[in-house]
Formats: structure tokens, C-alpha cells, sequence
């Protein structure tokens, strides 16, 4: 009898998921074991190879319309964008395109999603020159107030340099669990191969851990933090002398009522970037996704 169904396998039907135990090819009749209660039942062969296979055009159906929505999220991201120049690299928003969808921050994005779970949208932070990636399903970040309790990745220039890398907050008070800094404190300190993630970035591709501290909520961002009263919690210019261990510790000893802040951060020259052209958005997405883990570990619930 031509089926699809192999003894042991997991297959399902609009009861539920259910393993099949024995197939009786010449009654055309099988045994399965539904995986939620463990009843099992002897079903038609005929009758459930049409139930799965009406599943599975289903679901393959559900696939496409999903794709297609979610391919109009990310019209035109990029579109515009063929290398940053001289004049993007400010302390100020005018004048600049990349941080649009359409420029950098939107081919970023793009370049980022496929091959995850996630849909990559990007929002130009007003007014720094800053823009965040988040996914979708997550949230609306048009301001800094929007976005503080979200881990995001996160691109920056100013004068001299473009940074990029992934970026957490810790408030200056309690916290519920719309904050993803606890828990993704918690899962790094517990969890090696987010450890060994945050190394091999920082072996391969010169990504700083760093964390700071804020006796205040003065709002600012990684290039003008430090002059704005942030305090860095190791040194920033060689932070792999200490383990990544001793800096989760320190993070997670920052005072109650200061805000915190853990960037995960890449640099790369002005010069550089530019001479880069559209490859600077390859290289920022490479990284991205060698640290998407961790964002998965902040954000997944």
C-alpha cells in the first residue's frame, strides 16, 4: 500500500500528534499512540495518509502566506544604499540616509533574517545617529523610551568610527519581565555556549563585551556614553583581559538603582567602512547572526 508512514515515526492528524506503533499493510489498518495522553487507536491507513497529507498542504500553504507577509516587511529594505560616504560619519542626524530602511540599517536587516526565526525590522533612533534592529513580533522602537527594555542590535556612527553589535538595558529600579536584561544575564551566566559565543567573537571578529553603569537615566548611546557619565566596569580598550565570567559578574553587580548597560560591539574605522562599500552590510550581518543566540536568549521568554 502506498503511504507515507514508517513505525516509530511522529506524524499528525486534527487529534493531535501521535507515533505509529504497528502497520497492518494487507487490512490496511495501523496502531497509533497519541504523544499527550498515550491512548492508542487503530486508524485507517488510507483515511490518515489523506489527513496528512491535507496537513501537510496546509501547512505548506500557511509557509507561503507567511513568507509573502513577511516579505512585504522588508520591501525595498536596502534599496537605496551602495556604500556609506565621508559626510554619513556625524555626531547628528542631518542630512544622513543610512539609518533609513531604504539605506544601511534596512539592508542590515535584510541581510540578517534569512536562515532564522526572525523577520528583521530596522528604526532610525531619533535624534542620534543610531539606528536598532529588532524582530518584528517584538516591538515598535521609534524613540529611545520605546526600545529600553529590548535587547536590539544596534548600528552607530560618528566623526571617526561605525560600531555594531547587539545591546541590553538594565533599568534604574525593579524590573518586571518585559526587561530582558535578567534574564539574559541569568542564561549567560549559566549557559557555556553563549560564553564561548561572546569569545569567539571577540577572537574573530575584534567584538568588545563591555559594560557600563549610570548613576542616572540621562539617555545616551555607545559613542557619547561615556562623556554623558557612564562609567565602564573593566577596561574598554583591552576587555578580554578579564574572563567573560568575571564580566558577568560585575554586570550583574551593578546597584539596584543605577542603569546598566552590556554592548556586545564591533568597530570598524571610517575609513574602512567606507572603503568597503555595500560589503560593510555583509560584514555587519555576519556578525549579527554569529550573535543572534544571545539576542534568542534575551528575548525568547
Amino acid at each position: 500500500m502506498d503511504h507515507p508512514f514508517i513505525v516509530g515515526e511522529t506524524y499528525q492528524n486534527r487529534d493531535g500528534l501521535y507515533e505509529v506503533v504497528r502497520i497492518n499493510e494487507d487490512a490496511g489498518k495501523m496502531v497509533v499512540r497519541f504523544l499527550d495522553s498515550g491512548e492508542e487507536v487503530e486508524n485507517s491507513i488510507k483515511i490518515q495518509a489523506r489527513i496528512w497529507q491535507n496537513l501537510s498542504w496546509d501547512n505548506e500553504e500557511a509557509r507561503k502566506r507567511k513568507k509573502l507577509v513577511e516579505e512585504q516587511y522588508q520591501k525595498n529594505y536596502g534599496l537605496d544604499f551602495t556604500g556609506l560616504v565621508d559626510s554619513d560619519f556625524k555626531t547628528n542626524i542631518e542630512g544622513t540616509t543610512w539609518r533609513s530602511r531604504k539605506g544601511l540599517a534596512g539592508m542590515v536587516a535584510r541581510l540578517l533574517s534569512p536562515g532564522t526565526d526572525y523577520t528583521f525590522v530596522s528604526w532610525a533612533i531619533y535624534p542620534w545617529p543610531v539606528s536598532f534592529l529588532t524582530h518584528r513580533e517584538n516591538y515598535n522602537m521609534a524613540a529611545f523610551e520605546m526600545g529600553a527594555k529590548k535587547a536590539k542590535f544596534t548600528i552607530e556612527l560618528d566623526d571617526l568610527n561605525a560600531y555594531y553589535g547587539l545591546y541590553v538595558e538594565k533599568n534604574g529600579g525593579e524590573m518586571d519581565d518585559t526587561w530582558d536584561w535578567t534574564r539574559f544575564s541569568s542564561r549567560l551566566l549559566q549557559d557555556k555556549s553563549l560564553q564561548e559565543i561572546i569569545t569567539d567573537a571577540e577572537n574573530q571578529y575584534g567584538v568588545r563585551f563591555l559594560g557600563r553603569a549610570l548613576d542616572n537615566v540621562e539617555t545616551s548611546h555607545f559613542a557619547d556614553g561615556l562623556q554623558n557619565g557612564a562609567q565602564s566596569l573593566w577596561n574598554e580598550q583591552n576587555p578580554s583581559r578579564f574572563s567573560v565570567i568575571e564580566r558577568l559578574k560585575r554586570t550583574n553587580g551593578i546597584p539596584l538603582n543605577y542603569w546598566g548597560e552590556i554592548y556586545l560591539i564591533a568597530t570598524i574605522s571610517k575609513r574602512q567602512a567606507v572603503d568597503a562599500g555595500i560589503e560593510m552590510a555583509h560584514q555587519m550581518a555576519k556578525v549579527m547572526k554569529l550573535l543572534l543566540p544571545l539576542y534568542t536568549a534575551a528575548t525568547y521568554p
